[in-house]
């Protein structure tokens, strides 16, 4: 959440002429509702159904795909799973407590940061970030880099992991 995920992710398919998918985007269009309205009138607990629904279906694809998954994502082990199995180049964007805050609007329209969102962020970074350890290939802080930086810097990881998309 903040770290440019969607942005970054953008970016680096347009450079690569691929197709860019992002999670929470998927779930918006399958639902038909906002995150934030599934949040209020369904709960988290549905969101995240509809989350792993999105996933297994960008996932079961044969074609590439550039795809930004939302943070939250990772903390179901079948989700782990399913990017362990599907993707040939996991990249945890990371970013410190302070910039993920400015970068989200101090949580306008992101239900989890309701109230604080420093609270709350520094409480997700500490549950999820074992998870991301466990889960990425490669981790790229991206406090510091424009987003042309960042995406010439996935690409030399993704090249690093073998994957054949970027070596175009």
């Amino acid at each position: 959440m903040g770290s440019g995920k969607t942005t970054v992710g953008k970016a680096l398919a347009k450079k690569l002429n691929l197709d860019f998918q992002d999670s929470d985007e998927a779930v918006e269009k399958s639902s038909k509702s906002s995150v934030r309205e599934i949040f209020a009138n369904q709960g988290e607990a549905e969101f995240r159904k509809l989350e792993s629904q999105a996933l297994a279906d960008i996932c079961g694809r044969s074609s590439a795909v550039v795809l930004a998954v939302a943070g939250g994502a990772i903390v179901a082990e079948d989700n782990r799973e399913l990017l362990r199995k599907s993707a040939q180049c996991i990249v945890w964007l990371d970013a410190p407590t302070p910039t993920l805050v400015l970068r989200t609007g101090r949580g306008k329209h992101r239900p989890l940061l309701d109230g604080d969102p420093v609270g709350s962020l520094n409480k997700m970074r500490q549950d999820r970030e074992p998870l991301y350890q466990q889960l990425a290939t490669h981790r790229l802080v991206t406090q510091s880099l424009s987003v042309k930086a960042v995406v010439e810097q996935l690409i030399s990881l993704c090249q690093l992991s073998g994957v054949d998309e970027v070596a175009k």
